[in-house]
């Protein structure tokens, strides 16, 4: 099995970025561990009625769509 590259720098990632997983969905990161390389935990959905809390790991995102400040 082949092993998938990391798309973006775990370390640019920061809480409340928003962020298009390689599955397609768009993700809000709600916490971001200190050793980045471990995972995150987003939340994904279309609104509040809908919403899941996951785990993902830095090969499951494709790019960062918006920085949080």
């Amino acid at each position: 099995m082949m092993e998938r590259k990391i798309a973006v720098d775990p370390s640019e990632i920061r809480e409340l970025d928003i962020v298009e997983l390689i599955d397609g969905r768009e993700a809000t990161i709600v916490f971001v561990p200190k050793d980045a390389i471990t995972g995150f935990e987003v939340d994904v959905g279309t609104g509040p009625k809908n919403w899941d809390t996951i785990g993902i790991s830095a090969t499951q995102i494709k790019r960062i769509l918006w920085h949080a400040r």
